[in-house]
C-alpha cells in the first residue's frame, strides 16, 4: 500500500496530543483528516494547533467520513469497546489505547470482531516497542541466562493529575470511566512486558492494593504477585504516588541476573561466574526531540503491509484475562489467589 493513509483521532486528551498526533504527523504519506472529542472546544483547539481540517463532537460522525483508513481511540477506557466495534464493522483499522476494554467479554468480542473484519485492531502497549526492551528480548532469545525463574518489576510515577489535561478531575480516577486504577493503567504494561519478554503467560495472580487519595474510586498503588505457566514467579510494584519515576526490572536466570530500567537506554547482566555485561541502546527520537513510542509507526506499517500488529487484540487477551482474574480476586484489604481456570489441579 503506497497511497496516503488517512487517519482520524477520537479523543483529544494528553495522549493524543503528545503521542498519536505528533507521531502520525512525522510519517510520510499519512494524513490526519479529523479529530473528535465530546468536549468540542478542546477538539477545535487541537485541530487549530496541529492544522487538522475536520472537527467532530461525536465519533459516529467521524466514522462516517469517506475514505477513512484508520482511527486512534484515545478516549476514557469505558468507550474503547463501542467505538472500536463500530469502526471495525466499517472496515476501518483501529489503534486503541490500553487497556483494551473494561470487561473481559468486551475484550473477547473485540478480538473476534477484528478476526472477522478486513481491518486490524492494535492495542497501544508501547513497552514492547522500546529499543531497550527489543534488545533485551533478543538477548533472552540467546538463552545465555538459561531459564528465567523469577522476576521483579516496578512502574511508579506521580499520578495522572500531573500530566492529564483535566488534572485532579481526570477520568483516570473514576471507576466508571477507567474501570481500573493503577493496575489497569500501569500494571497492564508490566504484565504485557513480562508476558512478551518471557514468551509466557500468567497462570496464577494475586495482589494487594490501596488508595492514598481518599477522594478517588480506584486503587492508586498496588503490588501484584504472579506465577507464569512455565513456572517463573515474580512481583510487580505499581504506584501513582511516587514523583520520582521508577521503571526498574530484574530477571533472575539460571546463569545470571539481567537488570534494565535503572537508566533510560541500557541494560546490565551479572553472570554467576563473575562476568559483567553492560550495554547501551540508541533511542529513537522524533523531530521535536521527544522519544518515539514506536506504536504509531508499527500501526501504519501493518496497514501498509497488510500484516497483523505485534500487539493485536488477540495477542494481548492473555494479559487482559489476568487483569480481570485479578480484579475479581482481591480487595483493598486482602490478597486472594486467582488461578487460570484452564489449569488442572
Amino acid at each position: 500500500m503506497s497511497r496516503v493513509v488517512r487517519v482520524g483521532i477520537i479523543g483529544c486528551g494528553k495522549i493524543a496530543q503528545v503521542r498519536h498526533i505528533p507521531e502520525y504527523a512525522k510519517l510520510k504519506n499519512v494524513e490526519i483528516r479529523a479529530v473528535c472529542d465530546m468536549n468540542i472546544n478542546r477538539a477545535r483547539e487541537v485541530a487549530d494547533q496541529f492544522k487538522i481540517p475536520q472537527v467532530y463532537g461525536d465519533y459516529r460522525e467521524l466514522l462516517q467520513m469517506p475514505d477513512l483508513d484508520a482511527v486512534s481511540i484515545c478516549t476514557p477506557n469505558m468507550y474503547h469497546a463501542a467505538i472500536a466495534m463500530e469502526a471495525l464493522q466499517k472496515g476501518i483499522h483501529v489503534l486503541v489505547e490500553k487497556p483494551l476494554a473494561t470487561t473481559l467479554s468486551d475484550c473477547q468480542e473485540m478480538a473476534i470482531a477484528a478476526e472477522q473484519s478486513h481491518a486490524f485492531l492494535m492495542v497501544g502497549h508501547n513497552q514492547r516497542f522500546s529499543p531497550v526492551h527489543q534488545r533485551v528480548k533478543a538477548f533472552l532469545q540467546t538463552n545465555e541466562l538459561g531459564r528465567i525463574y523469577q522476576f521483579s518489576t516496578s512502574f511508579h510515577h506521580g499520578g495522572p493529575e500531573h500530566w492529564s489535561i483535566d488534572k485532579e478531575n481526570s477520568w483516570f480516577f473514576s471507576q466508571k470511566e477507567a474501570g481500573f486504577g493503577v493496575i489497569g493503567d500501569l500494571g497492564v504494561h508490566k504484565l504485557d512486558l513480562i508476558h512478551w519478554l518471557l514468551d509466557d503467560e500468567i497462570d496464577e495472580i494475586s495482589a494487594l492494593q490501596g488508595a492514598l487519595r481518599q477522594e478517588i474510586s480506584v486503587e492508586d498503588h498496588a503490588v501484584i504477585m504472579a506465577r507464569t505457566k512455565k513456572g517463573a514467579i515474580g512481583t510487580i510494584s505499581l504506584s501513582w504516588n511516587n514523583p520520582v519515576q521508577e521503571h526498574r526490572t530484574v530477571l533472575y536466570g539460571e546463569h545470571g541476573v539481567l537488570t534494565f530500567g535503572e537508566t533510560l537506554f541500557g541494560f546490565q547482566v551479572a553472570y554467576h561466574n563473575g562476568r559483567l555485561r553492560d550495554e547501551e541502546v540508541d533511542p529513537i527520537l522524533r523531530p521535536d526531540g521527544m522519544l518515539d513510542s514506536g506504536v504509531i509507526q508499527h500501526f501504519v506499517q501493518c496497514i501498509r503491509e497488510g500484516k497483523q500488529p505485534e500487539t493485536s487484540a488477540s495477542a494481548v487477551l492473555p494479559v487482559m484475562d489476568a487483569i480481570f482474574r485479578l480484579a475479581k480476586g482481591h480487595s483493598s484489604s486482602c490478597s486472594v489467589l486467582a488461578r487460570n481456570p484452564e489449569k488442572k489441579s
